[in-house]
């Protein structure tokens, strides 16, 4: 009597849990990616301070080689505060989908009646438009002042570091320190790369 061979099937292999990892981490670094920034390029000085900025609770004045100025927050909602206040003390009404695209803007360098148009433009063009600086001059009481103010009506917890190009000419950070000071603020912290402290150095 013949042997009764079993019949082949060919190989089958259940790809559902494969997806199901694939979709997770494909959520996964769509959720946890971090845009690409517009931010302008700063080379800032050295220095051999260990005291580090905080992360939280900060404004940042750059400015950059060319000494225009930019202006960020850290948190989305204080950003989308502080635009409303500034609007409301200019005459200048913003829609909530202006302030959605302002505030995920970690920072930013237009003058206000260009801040509109820039903030309606598609999101993949916002990124290419080369930012004229926020208007500042000697005076104290240029645009740079009503952020900063529209800014800690926002969040009066807020602490100020500015962040300057090593190229950047003196008259440019003079400006920016009368626009602090005219709204009373002498106390700031500066940002700058590290360098390696020489043997002995101490910060006490």
């Amino acid at each position: 009597m013949g042997k009764v061979r079993p019949k082949k099937h060919a190989p089958h292999t259940d790809m559902t849990a494969m997806t199901d990892v694939a979709f997770l981490l494909l959520t996964f670094f769509i959720m946890t990616a971090t845009f690409k920034s517009n931010d302008a390029e700063i080379t800032t000085p050295t220095s051999i301070s260990q005291i580090k900025v905080p992360d939280d609770k900060i404004m940042i004045i750059s400015i950059d080689r060319e000494g225009k100025v930019f202006f960020g927050v850290d948190a989305q909602p204080v950003r989308a505060a502080m635009l409303e206040n500034i609007g409301q003390a200019k005459g200048v009404t913003f829609t909530d989908t202006e302030k959605a695209k302002f505030a995920i803007q970690s920072s930013f360098g237009f003058p206000l009646n260009q801040l509109k148009a820039w903030l309606n433009m598609p999101k993949d063009q916002m990124s290419q438009v080369k930012q004229p600086g926020i208007p500042v001059d000697s005076t104290g009481a240029s645009e740079l002042a009503d952020w900063v103010y529209a800014a800690r009506k926002a969040d009066s917890g807020l602490r100020i570091a500015l962040k300057g190009d090593n190229v950047a000419k003196f008259p440019a950070f003079k400006d920016v320190l009368a626009n602090l000071q005219s709204q009373n603020i002498n106390k700031f912290n500066l940002i700058t790369g590290s360098e390696q402290a020489p043997a002995g150095y101490s910060n006490n």
